[in-house]
């Protein structure tokens, strides 16, 4: 690997370049890579082979050692040479991931999966977006006291307390990350399960925030992952390179998550996992991270559909050829769609696809416990199941979410949901979701 402190001195002494001329330089070279390697996105298989898995890989090595990392701040290219990402990469491939998670009897493990592994991928969760503080501990109980819910990949964020909005870099931050801090412990002991994991911090996101919310009794290294990403597309400052310094020094597994947006610079899924499995290795030059999450989305934020399905796969599948880390994605549907039947449709098709390219574990597996307990019963449902089954199964899945998404009128909220002060669900909302689940069966998801 190559030692961190070296990264100071190839940002600052990397060439020279306006921002808009490195977008160009991408975007250009990411169409030549794609036609080099003749790599083509194909909705009718939205689980990739072995041969355009490797493509991508070697595109994405290529990729980055041709256009490098951008440094916002210094407006700088941060370079490699091929040989190096071909020997990190070696490096990260000669030990598959196994990273553990929380203290016992709350332990969870984020591993290398391969895409015919008949075992299920980690049900690592958690509520996503902004709560209001009077059901934020709810709106989290629901998912921890759910048994298969095994980790919370992220907690959700207030947008204020009282007349105090969190504002990144003042006292704020830390004032409203504390406050939330206290808010998951007090979700935790309702559930009984004390030591879970909680993962990444939610509204902290600046490094003096990030180091002040760690320390015994608030987040620690057995419950939090930190966010070292890069940005899309191929962009870094200093702040991911100072917190990749911080979990080297405190034993903090780091958030590595790389993303790319489709009709950006980005034409589509091929461009995207190239694109995608680029980010990931700049990333692992310098994060050493045993896991990554993979998330393409559109330029206008929808995700959940056939190109980022194909994307996902072909990124997944190259990192589980050639790095075997332990590989995630958001499995979920739109926004409009949030706690409304549509987003079940949504996620079984990011299930059915993602489950035969190689996931290891769901960060975020829909918006309340009940999904994520019905989305982790999907994963287990198609653990193993072969590539051509699963791309089958996912275009029927796509059939039914192409008809049923002009539909929808708005997501439920939370309260809307769920009773708050139970913690149950509410009996028409679980009804929607349990005949979902029925309609899926009838269509060949094989219910265990």
């Amino acid at each position: 690997m190559i030692p961190l402190i070296d990264f100071q001195r190839r940002c600052t002494t990397g060439p020279v370049m306006k921002a808009d001329d490195f977008d160009l330089e991408f975007s250009m070279k990411v169409r030549e890579l794609v036609a080099k390697y003749e790599i083509k996105y194909d909705p009718e298989r939205l689980v990739v082979d072995d041969k355009t898995a490797d493509a991508v890989f070697q595109a994405g090595v290529e990729l980055l050692a041709d256009i490098g990392l951008y440094h916002m701040g210094l407006q700088r290219v941060l370079k490699y040479d091929r040989e190096e990402i071909e020997e990190f990469a070696r490096e990260a491939a000669e030990t598959p991931a196994h990273i553990t998670l929380g203290r016992a009897p709350d332990e969870m493990t984020l591993r290398y999966r391969t895409s015919t592994d008949s075992w299920a991928p980690t049900l690592y969760s958690g509520p996503a977006a902004v709560a209001e503080p009077e059901w934020f501990v709810p709106y989290v109980q629901s998912f921890v006291q759910e048994e298969k819910v095994e980790g919370l990949g992220i907690a959700p964020g207030v947008a204020a307390l009282g007349k105090i909005k969190p504002q990144a870099g003042m006292l704020s931050e830390v004032h409203v990350a504390m406050w939330e801090q206290e808010a998951l412990k007090e979700a935790l002991h309702r559930a009984g399960r004390p030591n879970l994991n909680l993962g990444l911090l939610s509204t902290v996101s600046t490094v003096g925030g990030t180091m002040a919310i760690m320390g015994p009794g608030l987040r620690e290294a057995y419950n939090t992952q930190i966010g070292i990403h890069v940005l899309p597309e191929q962009k870094i400052d200093w702040s991911r390179l100072l917190l990749a310094q911080f979990c080297e020094q405190r034993g903090i597994e780091t958030w590595q998550s790389s993303m790319s947006c489709i009709g950006g610079f980005c034409r589509d899924g091929a461009d995207v996992a190239v694109t995608m499995v680029a980010n990931a290795l700049g990333q692992l030059s310098y994060a050493r991270g045993g896991s990554m999450s993979y998330f393409p989305s559109h330029l206008d934020g929808s995700w959940a559909t056939r190109d980022s399905h194909w994307a996902f796969s072909a990124a997944a599948r190259a990192t589980e050829r050639h790095l075997k880390l332990a590989v995630g994605t958001s499995i979920s549907g739109d926004v409009k769609t949030w706690r409304t039947p549509v987003t079940l449709w949504q996620s079984a098709a990011v299930v059915t696809s993602s489950v035969a390219s190689g996931l290891s574990y769901a960060w975020i597996a829909g918006h309340t416990g009940l999904e994520a307990r019905l989305i982790g019963e999907m994963m287990e449902a198609t653990a193993g199941m072969p590539a051509e089954d699963a791309n089958e199964l996912t275009q029927k899945i796509m059939v039914k979410v192409d008809e049923l998404l002009p539909t929808v009128e708005g997501q439920l909220s939370f309260p809307e949901a769920y009773d708050c002060e139970t913690v149950k669900p509410r009996p028409e909302y679980e009804a929607g979701m349990l005949r979902a689940r029925d309609e899926l069966a009838a269509i060949g998801m094989p219910y265990k």
